[in-house]
């Protein structure tokens, strides 16, 4: 008896305990549903407010610093600063010692050239992350592009033409004259996505679904080919096909100034034929259909010895589905 005079106390407290805990869920059931949903819809216009507005300013800010080489650069080298060294006095000492260190490097025309295209190419990912009204046209796209092919003294070459000598002896090749800084990654050569002018902003999480921010600002290749290709096909822009005719002329001559070499061979019998395939799918997909497969029939018939020779037929019988009016050799 005297044990259970000890235990009531205990099995009381449990009770009182037990009580509270429920008449918290109760209250918690008894949560005004149609007053937390606008409370959700009130939250949720503000946060699409204040996303817009980041956004509307980080393009706001990229765009005025791209319109000056030197502003560009303290752009991107301050957001550099506080991403790598950090915003301490400190942070600030190493950074300015990592300046002299590397201050031929920053003071190049060719890395304060990439640091401005780089920032153009952000503030066209911005306003694309933003409101549709907001979205660059495809030929700002384009002449993004053109400002990129422009820049370099041997723009991405699929014929991966040898490497030349200039008049000191250095090598000067296809490569991108645009590298990044000095130690580190290239950071033109690497996803807009990642770049310290977006991680200092911390607008990663905005730009995420953005097909742009995952790629390099710096490749010829991959912004052609990932961007302009799908922008002006969407948008049946001619200017299109005159950015392939410029990209293959410029192949072309740089294939005519080499000597006769395995590099050159293989642009002329292997990636010609594949380029001039490309150009005439993208006039296909933009709806100028029967001049696109008389094109692709051109080159089937130019290139027979080509190893995609099987598949291009493949692709272009099952296009004809048997019988064309522009290609009336294709009838039974």
């Amino acid at each position: 008896m005297m044990g259970m005079r000890f235990c009531f106390p205990g099995f009381f407290r449990v009770l009182l305990g037990m009580a509270i805990s429920a008449a918290g869920h109760s209250q918690e059931v008894r949560l005004n549903r149609a007053k937390a949903l606008a409370e959700l819809g009130l939250i949720e216009q503000k946060n699409e407010q204040l996303t817009q507005d980041l956004l509307a300013k980080s393009a706001r800010d990229f765009s005025e610093a791209a319109d000056d080489k030197s502003k560009a650069n303290q752009t991107y080298l301050e957001s550099y600063r506080n991403v790598v060294f950090g915003r301490t006095q400190e942070g600030d000492t190493r950074f300015q010692q990592w300046k002299v260190e590397n201050k031929d490097k920053l003071a190049s025309l060719e890395f304060m050239q990439a640091v401005q295209l780089h920032v153009r190419y952000l503030a066209l990912v911005c306003r694309q992350a933003m409101e549709e009204k907001q979205a660059p046209r495809p030929e700002e796209w384009s002449s993004y592009w053109q400002s990129l092919f422009a820049s370099r003294d041997i723009p991405e070459s699929p014929g991966d033409f040898p490497e030349k000598k200039d008049r000191g002896g250095k090598k000067s090749g296809t490569g991108p004259i645009r590298k990044g800084l000095p130690g580190k990654a290239e950071d033109f050569d690497r996803p807009a996505l990642e770049s310290p002018l977006v991680r200092d902003r911390q607008i990663q999480g905005f730009l995420g679904g953005v097909k742009e921010a995952n790629v390099p600002s710096g490749s010829v290749e991959a912004v052609f080919n990932r961007v302009i290709r799908p922008r002006l096909r969407e948008a049946k822009s001619r200017e299109l096909l005159k950015l392939w005719d410029q990209r293959i002329s410029f192949f072309d001559e740089e294939a005519e100034k080499e000597a006769k070499t395995l590099g050159s061979d293989d642009y002329k019998v292997l990636r010609r034929p594949e380029l001039l395939w490309e150009r005439a799918d993208d006039l296909e997909k933009m709806g100028e259909e029967e001049a696109a497969w008389s094109q692709k029939l051109a080159i089937l018939k130019s290139s027979p010895y080509h190893p995609k020779v099987p598949d291009w037929t493949r692709e272009l019988k099952k296009s004809l589905g048997g019988e064309s009016a522009a290609l009336p050799e294709t009838k039974p």
